[in-house]
């Protein structure tokens, strides 16, 4: 080998062994590269060998630019340092200036926020998902974003100035309408305005009008109650010699009450009355178990239907009656021995042994009446008059509790033509007689109807209410209904004895009220006085008396 070959051997060698260190420096370096493959729509502004950055590091370049025929979209090839890997979701743009080469910048997902005060972890190794070290599939490929144009501006931005022009055309389509509809409610509201302004008006001048009449009738009325006041302090002043009188004689009818109370007590007590009424009642129920027994007989001897069906219920008649008898002697004090009433009678004896009819039973221990052999059971004699007066009380005191009668007789005085009042009140002066009936009197719920002014021309009216009693004592009462024809309420304080005061309120369309005075005399007799129609300026005074039986 001659001296030249030597020489260009060595400068061969020479060359390789540069090569060599500038390949292993470069890869010590980068720690060597892999290849990943992303898919952009357009590579604009992207060229081979251009510069490519993760979140503004340099982590390798671009190593080639391949067009895909199947849809005209380009597949970026990127050489990729060793060291560094990709996250899987990171988004790839790529920056092309307006002057300067473009770059491809890599911009990963940005980390979850931590609370203030507190340092992110460092996630451990395979917590982030990142791309393989190779070129994947174009269906797996991460999309890359292009930047935005010039021409992409242009037009987006022509489109919205055609959505401008076509709202601006629409608007100055509707822009007479628009005005019309303004203008009107401008009128509307022009003419409302005028419209309440005159009516606010005519309701100041309405008001002016009625505050004259008004403080009149409040002055009148006034006067009038001052008047009423007066009138009643006089009357009371007047009355007092006679509500003396009145006093005292109400002294000396307790006094008698009482003694006739006491009378009924003793007479009460008397036993030979009691005795008698016992036995007659006794006599009474003995005398109908007889005709039972009798009755009893002619039904085992008659055969006919229709005749037992009449025995039976005579039978059912005559047992009725016994024990009412029975019933009335448990309440004066005896006994009786009628079987199938009283628990402790003995059975009624057998057909067979029964007594024959007209023969007295056997004497009853303790009876008064002594039989008398061969004759019939003679009645015992009561005292004269002592069983129907007793018995005539008892219904006096039922009808007493369940209706009574009312009799009121007023006088009034002359009507004052010039004032208002209620349109039932006349210039008649009386006596008007009022009639009425109250059922359940005593109770605390009763109920009142009748008339009032019967015989008066064109006058008369009725009354229909319910009353209540209510407080201590039921001294009060109030209810509602129709009074005078009319719908009204009644109030009254005070019954059924001493001083009293009664209200009534009627007519709704006329508003009357007319309150009263009572004074109880006796029970069942009341003097009463008030006005009649006191709200108004045509009231009228009146006085009469009440009786109720």
């Amino acid at each position: 080998m001659n001296r030249q070959a030597i020489v260009g051997l060595f400068t061969i060698l020479g060359l390789l062994a540069l090569f060599v260190i500038f390949f292993v420096l470069s890869n010590l370096g980068t720690g060597g590269r892999y290849k990943i493959g992303v898919h952009f729509k357009s590579a604009s502004g992207i060229h081979r060998g251009a510069l490519v950055y993760e979140s503004g590091v340099n982590v390798g370049v671009v190593d080639s630019l391949e067009l895909l025929p199947a849809d005209f979209t380009v597949d970026v090839i990127l050489a990729i340092n060793g060291n560094v890997d990709i996250p899987r979701d990171a988004r790839f743009i790529i920056q092309a200036p307006l002057t300067g080469d473009a770059t491809l910048e890599i911009v990963p997902k940005a980390p979850v926020p931590r609370p203030g005060g507190l340092a992110a972890p460092t996630p451990p190794p395979g917590a982030v998902a990142v791309l393989p070290h190779e070129v994947s599939p174009i269906e797996q490929q991460p999309l890359g974003t292009n930047p935005a144009t010039l021409t992409d501006l242009l037009e987006q931005g022509q489109g919205e100035v055609t959505r401008l022009d076509t709202l601006l055309a629409d608007l100055e389509k509707r822009e007479p309408s628009l005005l019309n509809t303004l203008q009107s409610a401008l009128t509307n509201a022009n003419e409302l305005s005028i419209t309440t302004n005159e009516q606010v008006q005519k309701l100041a001048r309405t008001l002016d009008a009625l505050r004259g009449p008004l403080g009149a009738t409040l002055s009148s009325t006034t006067s009038r109650i001052v008047d009423l006041t007066a009138r009643l302090d006089d009357l009371a002043k007047v009355a007092q010699p006679q509500v003396v009188t009145l006093l005292t004689s109400f002294n000396d009818s307790a006094a008698a009450l009482n003694d006739t109370v006491n009378q009924l007590h003793d007479l009460a007590k008397n036993p030979q009355l009691r005795a008698n009424l016992i036995d007659t009642t006794r006599y009474l129920a003995q005398t109908s178990q007889t005709i039972a027994q009798l009755v009893g007989d002619f039904r085992t001897v008659t055969s006919n239907p229709q005749t037992q069906a009449q025995l039976r219920d005579t039978i059912a008649n005559i047992d009725a009656t016994t024990q009412r008898a029975n019933s009335l002697l448990g309440e004066l004090g005896g006994t009786s021995d009628v079987y199938g009433v009283d628990p402790k009678a003995t059975p009624v004896p057998s057909p067979a042994g029964a007594t024959p009819y007209g023969t007295p039973p056997a004497a009853i221990p303790g009876a008064t009446i002594p039989p008398a052999s061969g004759k019939p059971y003679p009645a015992p004699a009561p005292a004269p008059g002592a069983g129907p007066a007793k018995l005539r009380a008892r219904l006096q005191s039922i009808a007493a509790g369940l209706i009574a009668v009312q009799i009121r007789v007023a006088e009034l005085d002359a009507q004052n033509a010039a004032g208002f009042s209620s349109p039932l009140l006349t210039n008649d002066r009386g006596p008007q007689s009022d009639i009425n009936v109250v059922l359940l009197p005593r109770g605390r719920t009763s109920l009142l109807t009748g008339a009032n002014d019967i015989g008066g021309a064109g006058t008369s009216s009725y009354n229909f209410a319910a009353l209540q009693s209510i407080g201590p004592g039921d001294a009060f009462r109030v209810g509602g209904g129709v009074l005078y024809s009319r719908l009204g309420l009644l109030a009254d304080y005070g019954r059924p004895r001493g001083l009293g005061l009664e209200l009534r309120a009627y007519d709704l369309r006329h508003p009357t009220l007319d309150p009263y005075a009572t004074l109880h005399v006796v029970p069942g007799f009341e003097l009463f006085g008030g006005e009649r129609d006191v709200l108004h300026s045509g009231r009228r005074t009146v006085f009469g008396l009440q009786l109720q039986f």
